[in-house]
């Protein structure tokens, strides 16, 4: 396991260029970059990285925030469906081994009313991903569904049904640690999910402070992060921890997640 940072955490309109140097930097070895603008000329961006010194552990996107796979028009489905095998393509060009999705938003963790229902969210995620599938193993890109706060894959027990349906090598999972604190444990989680764990983002959650409000700096919160270290060594987690979230010292941030490999 190594450190690698998720580029949320610099203001959008900030050129690669400046996030790989600023990560490098910092103190990491990777950086998760976020498209898909500014990755279409995959072979500048990954000179980019290369002369900044830090690899591209993947790329991230919330473009289907708005319009995504369980969309309740057709047009946004196939708009989500294009627009992530596009970026398959660019995640391939500039070296980055995973692309991070939201598959679906039955409704937001704020929203009183939903999106979609969640067993067509369901079907619709499924169908979607067994048509990517091969355009992922065409790119060698592992297309990693996230955990996020969108009513949806609220288990890990739905999660591994899910990948095991699709049933392709580079369909997996971007297991994010504090997004599940406010419904379940990280660690057994990871254990349920076991090798179906292709990307894990790293942030802590004060349950003491319910809502976005919990999310707080590593070691400050409520993760029980010995266990979720062993529960990584267990299955034999080998990859990138990606911090994900607002920071104003890189290098503190840095050290941080590397003090989790020593738990």
């Amino acid at each position: 396991m190594h450190a690698a940072l998720n580029a949320f955490c610099f203001p959008s309109q900030t050129p690669v260029s400046e996030q790989a140097r600023a990560a490098a930097a910092g103190g990491f070895e990777d950086i998760e970059l976020i498209g898909p603008s500014g990755l279409e000329d995959g072979g500048a961006v990954a000179a980019l990285l290369v002369e900044a010194g830090v690899r591209a552990s993947g790329v991230a996107t919330a473009a289907l925030r708005a319009r995504h796979f369980a969309s309740s028009e057709p047009g946004d489905r196939a708009f989500a469906i294009e627009l992530v095998s596009r970026m398959l393509h660019d995640a391939g060009a500039i070296g980055a081994e995973a692309l991070v999705i939201i598959p679906a938003i039955v409704g937001g963790a704020q929203d009183s009313t939903m999106q979609c229902g969640y067993l067509d969210a369901l079907t619709r995620t499924h169908a979607a991903l067994r048509e990517l599938a091969p355009r992922a193993e065409a790119c060698g890109v592992t297309l990693c569904i996230e955990n996020a706060w969108n009513r949806f894959l609220l288990s890990p027990v739905d999660v591994a049904d899910l990948i095991d349906a699709v049933n392709s090598p580079r369909v997996r999972v971007c297991f994010d640690v504090g997004n599940v604190m406010a419904t379940g444990y990280p660690q057994d989680w990871i254990e349920i999910l076991g090798w179906r764990i292709a990307r894990v983002h790293v942030k802590d959650y004060d349950l003491s402070r319910p809502g976005r409000a919990g999310f707080c700096p590593l070691g400050e919160g409520s993760v029980d992060w010995p266990a979720v270290m062993r529960a990584l060594r267990a299955v034999r987690y080998e990859g990138p921890l990606v911090h994900e979230g607002p920071t104003s010292d890189l290098a503190d941030t840095a050290w941080r997640v590397r003090r989790l490999m020593d738990l």
